[in-house]
């Protein structure tokens, strides 16, 4: 009977251990199946990151006042004599990331101008996947890479295009097709490849631009050397470190080069114009920054072929800024720098030999006020070009920025040509 009692309850130990087991596992896979449906509830899809990606740009109303009347050095009819012109710009952009490795950035830019045609035109700044892998990163797209120090003029900056018709201080780039790949490392610097093709041509302001050239550059009828033309591809290098105080780029550059040479040739109609060429070039180039307190001494140089004779030339900077000036919000920026080109060819070179001297005041206030004056001096004739900016943000949304252009040429300088076309521009934009 013991034996019984005790087959008994053993038996019942052994179901109800069972019974506890079995709901143990039964209510773990119910958790497991929970959290699968919550990570896959939590997971973001493209959609989601798609939707939240930023949207930003800014729209610009521009106008810009001409005081004198034009006039043509070279005798041609005047087709630009007006005291105003109006332009208006939009660049609307748009940023993703993708995967938690990948970003995708698109700007666009779009601008219409009242009176010059070749300036009413657009543009992919940029269109551009980037993906990350440790010390590694890789891109593809439409892509805008900028190289240099300096504060005058930028040598070693030559991936991209220059947008000419928006301004003539070269500082505004075309978006350019590239495929590149970057390798950082602590103790080695980053050491990056740039392979490109579709090179875009420099367009220059036409003949209702001002300021413009005497005789019109006609892209019409450009010429390349070599048999692909715009196809070919161009291959850039770059390396580039930092240490004890010193910031360095080293580069190398082969392809069609962006600064054509310029030959006075005629037009189906017969009347006079500048025909490009585009030749390809190999070009070595070395940025240098050294930065102790207050003072910066900045340093850009070249040395290119495939233009002519083989030239070098040199930007050398000194500059020195006084932070918050006897005690106050004021921070003043003084520039020097000396231009030297060596170049014997067509190409549209302004400055060959000349001093440049700035002034950057800048406030620390709530509207950011920025204001800027800088002078060229040639160092041969004396030539003087002067400019001056002073830009201010009101609020959130709104910048305006108002700016002066004079020109004090001598006989046989180039600023010649844009001597009657000193002008004020003001410019009124709107971020978002």
């Amino acid at each position: 009977m013991r034996v019984l009692v005790l087959s008994c309850l053993l038996a019942l130990t052994l179901y109800i251990a069972r019974s506890g087991v079995a709901s143990a596992q039964e209510a773990e896979a119910e958790a497991s199946v929970g959290e699968v449906e919550e990570e896959q509830e939590d997971r973001e899809t493209f959609g989601d990151r798609f939707r939240r990606g930023d949207l930003f740009g800014y729209f610009n109303a521009q106008g810009r006042f001409f005081p004198q009347p034009a006039r043509n050095p070279a005798g041609l009819p005047v087709t630009n004599d007006y005291w105003f012109n109006g332009a208006m710009a939009w660049e609307p952009g748009f940023f993703m990331n993708v995967t938690d490795y990948m970003n995708f950035e698109l700007i666009l830019f779009g601008r219409v101008d009242q009176h010059d045609r070749n300036r009413t035109h657009g543009d992919i700044r940029e269109g551009f996947f980037e993906l990350f892998f440790d010390q590694w990163t890789f891109g593809f797209g439409i892509h805008k890479v900028f190289w240099g120090v300096t504060e005058s003029r930028h040598l070693v900056d030559i991936i991209n295009q220059t947008d000419l018709v928006e301004d003539f201080d070269t500082d505004i780039k075309l978006g350019q097709a590239m495929v590149t790949t970057s390798f950082t490392h602590d103790a080695a610097g980053t050491y990056s490849l740039y392979v490109m093709s579709w090179a875009r041509p420099l367009v220059f302001p036409g003949p209702l631009g001002r300021p413009t050239l005497p005789i019109p550059v006609d892209n019409d009828l450009r010429l390349y050397q070599s048999r692909l033309k715009q196809g070919q591809i161009d291959v850039a290098f770059r390396w580039s470190h930092s240490m004890a105080g010193f910031d360095w780029g080293l580069s190398y550059f082969f392809g069609t080069t962006r600064e054509p040479q310029l030959f006075t040739t005629t037009n189906g109609a017969g009347l006079p114009v500048l025909q490009p060429l585009y030749e390809l070039i190999h070009q070595g180039g070395l940025d240098l920054q050294y930065t102790r307190e207050g003072w910066l001494l900045k340093l850009e140089s070249i040395v290119r072929g495939g233009q002519g004779p083989t030239f070098a030339a040199v930007v050398g900077c000194l500059e020195y800024t006084f932070y918050q000036v006897t005690g106050s919000i004021v921070d003043i920026g003084l520039i020097l720098e000396y231009i030297y080109d060596g170049r014997d060819n067509n190409t549209f070179v302004v400055f060959e030999n000349d001093f440049f001297a700035g002034m950057r005041l800048s406030l620390s206030d709530v509207g950011s006020t920025e204001f800027l004056l800088g002078s060229f001096i040639d160092a041969k004739d004396g030539s003087v070009f002067i400019a001056a900016e002073a830009l201010r943000r009101f609020g959130d949304h709104w910048k305006i920025g108002l700016e002066g252009r004079g020109y004090i040429p001598q006989k046989g300088n180039i600023i010649r040509f844009f001597q009657n076309d000193a002008q004020i521009q003001v410019d009124i934009e709107f971020y978002y």
